[in-house]
């Protein structure tokens, strides 16, 4: 993979599967990926069980509704917890890899124009509003709607709202919070009584709301994101849906881009190299010149390709989802002055991720330079390999490999009877799962018969017809 291409920022959206895969495209290259298998999204309200209490983690563990047990910290609960108790608890922060789901009793509902915080008491304007008149008007509204000491932060987008719009979504908020209560109020078994919508999708309406291009491949998410469009008197002119015989990410050279960001190496314009090698405990990434501009003084050589290198590498670690400590070893720098533009060129790459989401260690004794990054979510390799030396694909994306590549078949020509050979694990899982029958069926025109061979790899398929 070598760096370049114009500028051309789209979404494309493949959700012919079972997953939902969006990829930003920034300059004709894949910028950021995010793969949504549904399940549990930050911000949901659960109604939980205290399982047991861990003073060494200043903590306890609470039992959820269709997940693992989440971890409470004591400083993010009004008042004492014990075994058995009831609580409202809110997800703070999605599980991932080794680490659990963690979770608050400090409940923010988020809606479209506001953020209700139960007992939060204050009021809380958007900065950009700076009339004073108008402040002092909305927020003299907002405190006529306000009950129970409610703490409300208006958002950006409310402030073209009228009155009433305000007051609707006041009391939906508050509606799914009298909800929630009530569940606390006669607890049975752990309950979801709350479920926000995802960061992702977050993403994609404020995108889609913004104007920007967004390609679908995908019948029914596409009706979902023109329906949105349509409830807010928005366009649709920027939201288009892929009609190809090849897959979307196909098409477009996705797939192509993916399976580089899931190996090692990858090249610089220009000449050279970098290595990035995922661990643990941290994220290594070597520069290699491994010939370029050999006829060069070695300083003024060394410094241009750490400089090309900089931006790749920050690049690399937004598309791969690498956080923790990551380690870079440059070409040896002789002067500071090389070592402050190599510094200065990973802080502007990083640019507003500066602001808590990155800590910079800059240069050790031994000449490496060392940042941290803000874990947030898996990683690509994590959500999409088995974690073995070997790195085949696991269960679920074998599953919707296969998925997609029988789609792609239909979409030339094979239609009707045909019978689907899969791994022997593969089978088992086809034969239970109703909606991938759904949608081979509507593919095809009828259900394959799923067969299974012991022969085929976890990814591997074959179809023959009827």
């Amino acid at each position: 993979m070598t760096v370049g291409g114009n500028h051309n920022d789209r979404l494309l959206i493949d959700a012919v599967a079972l997953e939902r895969r969006v990829a930003l495209i920034e300059g004709d290259r894949l910028s950021r990926l995010w793969i949504d298998r549904g399940g549990p999204a930050r911000f949901d309200i659960h109604l939980g069980r205290v399982s047991k209490v861990l003073p060494e983690m200043a903590g306890a563990m609470v039992a959820l509704d269709g997940i693992d047990d989440g971890l409470l910290p004591f400083d993010r609960y009004d008042g004492p917890l014990h075994e058995g108790q009831w609580v409202l608890v809110q997800i703070s922060r999605l599980g991932f890899e080794d680490k659990g789901v963690k979770l608050t009793g400090k409940i923010a509902i988020e809606g479209v124009g506001m953020i209700l915080r139960p007992g939060g008491k204050l009021i809380e304007l958007p900065r950009k509003l700076k009339d004073p008149e108008q402040r002092a008007e909305l927020l003299g509204a907002i405190r006529s709607l306000q009950a129970d000491d409610d703490g409300i932060m208006l958002r950006s987008t409310a402030l073209d709202w009228d009155k009433d719009a305000i007051a609707g979504e006041y009391r939906l908020l508050k509606s799914h919070w009298q909800n929630a209560k009530s569940a606390l109020a006669d607890p049975r078994k752990p309950l979801l009584v709350f479920k926000a919508q995802s960061e992702l999708d977050q993403m994609i309406e404020r995108r889609l709301m913004a104007g920007q291009i967004c390609i679908v491949d995908g019948v029914d998410e596409f009706v979902r994101l023109r329906g949105i469009l349509t409830a807010h008197a928005k366009s649709d002119e920027h939201l288009h849906r892929h009609t190809g015989t090849r897959l979307l990410f196909d098409e477009q050279d996705v797939e192509v881009q993916i399976a580089d960001a899931l190996g090692i190496r990858v090249d610089l314009a220009g000449g050279g190299w970098i290595a990035i090698d995922q661990a643990t405990a941290l994220c290594a990434i070597d520069v290699n010149a491994a010939g370029a501009d050999s006829g060069r003084d070695s300083e003024t050589r060394a410094i241009d390709l750490n400089l090309r290198a900089a931006t790749e590498i920050v690049h690399q670690i937004r598309l791969r989802n690498i956080g923790g400590l990551v380690v870079l070893d440059p070409l040896r720098m002789k002067s500071r002055a090389g070592r402050d533009k190599f510094d200065a060129a990973i802080k502007a790459a990083f640019g507003p991720e500066l602001d808590g989401a990155v800590q910079i260690g800059g240069f050790t004794r031994l000449g490496l330079y060392e940042f941290s990054r803000q874990r947030a979510g898996e990683s690509l390799a994590a959500s999409v390999l088995l974690k073995q030396d070997q790195d085949p694909l696991n269960g679920v994306s074998a599953l919707n490999s296969v998925l997609r590549n029988v789609i792609a078949q239909s979409r030339n020509g094979v239609v009707g009877t045909v019978d689907l050979y899969v791994a022997t694990n593969l089978a088992s899982q086809l034969a239970g799962n109703g909606k991938a029958i759904q949608i081979m069926s509507k593919a095809f025109g009828a259900a394959p018969r799923i067969v299974a061979d012991p022969a085929l790899g976890s990814d591997e398929y074959r179809l023959e017809k009827n």
